[in-house]
């Protein structure tokens, strides 16, 4: 069930807010037809909330629905600096969890949108985890770098310069002009067309509405004149740079319920005391240490502990670099996958370790640290 819900996020995003968020003032029945919309594929139970030129008013409980409103740890979503609020949507499935949309408006070229979105969702506690691109916009998917069920699809395209396109069309001999309604800034003509764009099949879209039928031959679009399939695709993709560039964006986000931690199942033990000699020591202190070993032997050295802590995994990765760093380690890598971090440091005495945060298992409240060091020749301890 969850899965289809993720499902309806592309979907979704497709025509987010289309009427809602038009230039009519007259905005009572436009909701309503949105709202019906939005409830398309969704249980009629479904709760269904819409916002015009602002956000949900409980966002920030959405994104954390197990942290209270005083948690230094709650997640904050970054949208475009630049961006100009639309309108945003909630649909409410308690036992799925909750789909929000939120759509802006950036004046700024498709290209440098779509950079920064991708930079702000790929820095902690976010992360992109995979992208889908075409000649109109970008679709990309992220997650959080937390452990938390929150993940969503943000997608950036390029909004048409005007509202609607005029198509000429030879119509038995006579020439008949066709206001047709834009929905993307390159628009297509749904159908099929011969060789020399005589219309063989029209399909659902925005030019059936508009009057094209079939054997009609289009001779002008965007009052450019076309005459075969070539001319047709440059003047459609002409029509992208007609006005000064704007950018959509919409945000979807799918949170699901959060599970309670059976605390019957686990019990926070005592901290084992590290040795003086462990690497990163101050950063442990501040941990429950579950397990630990070290040897040392002439030539080298090893050392491993697994630590726990209700700290966000965000905090600790934090926490545990900045401990490296003021010892003496360079951070070779760090990388976030999927709820984790895997974290690489080297020493210049020789010595290298990883660490890896993520969720513990055993208690989803938890945050659990795995790390591990060990030299070569020479290495100290």
């Amino acid at each position: 069930m969850r899965r289809g819900l993720l499902a309806l996020l592309a979907v979704l995003a497709l025509t987010p807010l289309a009427v809602a968020c038009s230039d009519s003032k007259e905005a009572g029945g436009d909701f309503a037809l949105t709202e019906r919309w939005l409830r398309a594929n969704e249980d009629p139970s479904a709760d269904v909330a819409i916002f015009e030129a602002k956000l949900p008013d409980n966002l920030a409980d959405l994104l954390n629905p197990s942290l209270p409103a005083d948690s230094k740890e709650r997640l904050q979503f970054p949208v475009h600096p630049n961006g100009k609020l639309i309108g945003s949507y909630v649909i409410r499935r308690p036992e799925v969890g909750n789909l929000i949309g939120l759509v802006y408006d950036v004046p700024e070229p498709l290209a440098d949108v779509t950079k920064k979105v991708q930079e702000q969702l790929d820095a902690r506690p976010w992360q992109v985890v995979g992208a889908e691109a075409d000649g109109t916009g970008t679709l990309m998917r992220f997650e959080t770098t937390t452990g938390g069920d929150l993940r969503g699809q943000a997608l950036v395209n390029q909004r048409p310069g005007t509202s609607t396109y005029e198509l000429v069309v030879d119509r038995g001999g006579k020439q008949t002009t066709l206001k047709v309604g834009r929905t993307s800034a390159v628009p297509e003509i749904a159908g099929s067309l011969g060789d020399d764009l005589t219309v063989k099949r029209v399909d659902q879209g925005a030019a059936k509405v508009a009057g094209l039928k079939e054997g009609d031959k289009i001779v002008k679009v965007g009052g450019v004149d076309v005459n075969d399939r070539k001319s047709l695709a440059a003047a459609q993709r002409a029509m992208a740079a007609e006005k000064t560039p704007s950018t959509s964006i919409t945000y979807l986000l799918l949170a699901t319920p959060a599970v309670e931690a059976d605390a019957r199942t686990f019990s926070e033990p005592a901290s084992l005391t590290l040795p003086a000699k462990f690497p990163a020591k101050t950063f442990f202190d501040a941990l429950v240490v579950m397990e630990y070993e070290w040897v040392q032997q002439p030539g080298s050295s090893g050392f491993r502990a697994l630590a726990i802590t209700k700290d966000s995994g965000t905090s600790v990765a934090g926490k545990l670099k900045d401990t490296l760093q003021k010892d003496g380690w360079q951070i070779v890598q760090d990388v976030p996958t999927g709820g984790a971090t895997q974290m690489q440091f080297q020493h210049t005495d020789g010595r290298a370790g990883q660490a890896e945060i993520g969720p513990f298992e055993a208690n989803t409240a938890y945050t659990q640290v795995g790390f591990q060091v060990q030299s070569g020749q020479g290495g100290g301890g």
